[in-house]
């Protein structure tokens, strides 16, 4: 994923670290992540980034163990052919957040995305309330809402109208409102969230998320 300024990774990394109920170390989680792209790419400065195949083959029982067996989460982009290891950096209540090395980071509610950092049109917030009896039912209506920054970094709301669908084992989850939609999917295992497509905002469009424990 694309680089931070070493500004955006202080924001970051202040963001994680100043929540009162916070549990990690968000520093130790990053140097995780950067040592496992290091190990991908080799002393080539110059090599394409690695997969997701790739990241997800060096995910080996002795790479958790060497690391704590820290959670991590996998993410790619659906449009772009990038992907990035996460180390989860801190848990405020039942929002993990997660850390690219180069200073991304995912929050997510029991699974579902709730804030992005550090790609540039980024989800503020998300209030997902509704959404998540919903994925675990797979069927029905909810309501939620974005927050996001316009070019004068004031807050803009977005609502949208959200229906629940098994399909292919999973519980999809299509969206409407503001002039605009989107379609997020969910695979469940045990009442939980393993893997999923979920869209960020207009610009970025939606990432594959997998969590890899």
């Amino acid at each position: 994923m694309k680089l931070a300024t070493g500004a955006v990774l202080a924001a970051v990394l202040a963001l994680v670290a100043g929540c009162g109920n916070d549990t990690g170390n968000p520093q130790l989680g990053l140097d995780m992540a950067k040592r496992v792209t290091a190990k991908l790419t080799g002393k080539d400065k110059a090599a394409p980034p690695p997969t997701a195949d790739q990241i997800r083959a060096a995910v080996t029982p002795e790479f958790r163990a060497q690391n704590g067996n820290l959670p991590m989460l996998l993410a790619s982009s659906v449009d772009k052919p990038i992907a990035s290891l996460m180390f989860q950096t801190g848990q405020n209540g039942d929002v993990r957040t997660y850390l690219t090395p180069d200073a991304i980071s995912f929050s997510l509610r029991q699974g579902v995305l709730v804030a992005s950092r550090g790609l540039g049109a980024d989800l503020m917030q998300a209030d997902v309330t509704q959404v998540l009896p919903r994925v675990l039912a797979g069927s029905g209506q909810a309501q939620r809402v974005h927050v996001y920054l316009d070019s004068e970094d004031r807050e803009v709301r977005h609502s949208f109208t959200c229906s629940y669908a098994r399909a292919e084992g999973q519980v999809v989850e299509t969206c409407r409102g503001d002039g605009t939609g989107f379609e997020n999917r969910y695979v469940l295992r045990g009442g939980r969230i393993v893997t999923s497509v979920q869209w960020v905002s207009p610009l970025l469009g939606s990432f594959r998320l997998e969590d890899l424990g």
